[in-house]
């Protein structure tokens, strides 16, 4: 896959590489041999304030880095519309630098989360039925007692955990373990901390679909102001996608 990764940011360019690069290496080095999933990743800097600009022909999905959700351009509203103009049906993710800091997260281990998250799944379609979470609420459906689906998103399970490649932070992402299949390492997170499978970290989240309805369990030590930052972003973030697909 050809990812490209667009600075709409006012993130120095050096330092906006530097990251993709670190990034790029976490892709090819760790996430690979676990998912046998690769990607090649391309950093430009992109004015948005045009609208329309050549679609990024040689992209299979764009990731884009903003200062805040709420710019009337680089928002939200504006990347998204740059995005349909642009380059519709073309996979994509939004990284904002107001919403890192909401989430006390350091903006590269978030674009990071969202880099290894869409190439597992460029579309957020894919799930894997697993058992389901004991203190979930909500009756259990009738025709597999205890089953439910839970969206294949790698990092949502260890948020906050981190570690560095080349002195930039990336985000710590769940093994194939996690979610019940054969292969891959064995462990159930790339760090090897303690994580049992459909389980989740401290400062983690997971989603599972039952019925029509999509569901959250949080980590113990989530804070209403990080619950609230991903709200913020639901209609375009990946879970926020998912749950409209279910209508």
């Amino acid at each position: 896959m050809n990812l490209t990764i667009a600075n709409v940011s006012t993130v120095p360019h050096k330092e906006f590489r530097a990251a993709v690069v670190a990034i790029g290496k976490q892709v090819t080095q760790h996430f690979k041999p676990e998912w046998g999933i690769g990607a090649t990743l391309k950093p430009i800097a992109l004015p948005l304030g045009a609208k329309k600009a050549p679609v990024q022909r040689d992209a299979d999905a764009i990731i884009y880095l903003g200062n805040s959700s709420s710019d009337p351009t680089t928002g939200v509203t504006g990347a998204l519309g740059y995005h349909q103009t642009n380059n519709k049906d073309i996979p994509y993710g939004f990284v904002y630098l107001d919403i890192c800091a909401k989430q006390n997260e350091v903006w590269s281990c978030t674009l990071s989360h969202e880099v290894l998250e869409l190439l597992a799944d460029p579309d957020a379609v894919l799930t894997v039925s697993g058992p389901r979470p004991k203190h979930a609420s909500g009756p259990k459906p009738k025709h597999i007692a205890g089953i439910v689906y839970y969206d294949l998103e790698v990092c949502d399970p260890t948020q906050g955990d981190q570690y560095k490649i080349d002195n930039v932070v990336v985000s710590n992402f769940v093994g194939k373990r996690y979610f019940g299949m054969s292969g891959g390492s064995g462990h159930t997170n790339y760090r090897n901390l303690r994580l049992a499978p459909f389980g989740v970290r401290p400062n983690g989240y997971v989603q599972f679909e039952q019925g029509s309805r999509g569901h959250q369990i949080w980590g113990a030590s989530v804070t209403p102001v990080q619950k609230q930052a991903k709200k913020e972003l639901k209609s375009i973030r990946r879970n926020g996608r998912r749950i409209a697909r279910l209508g």
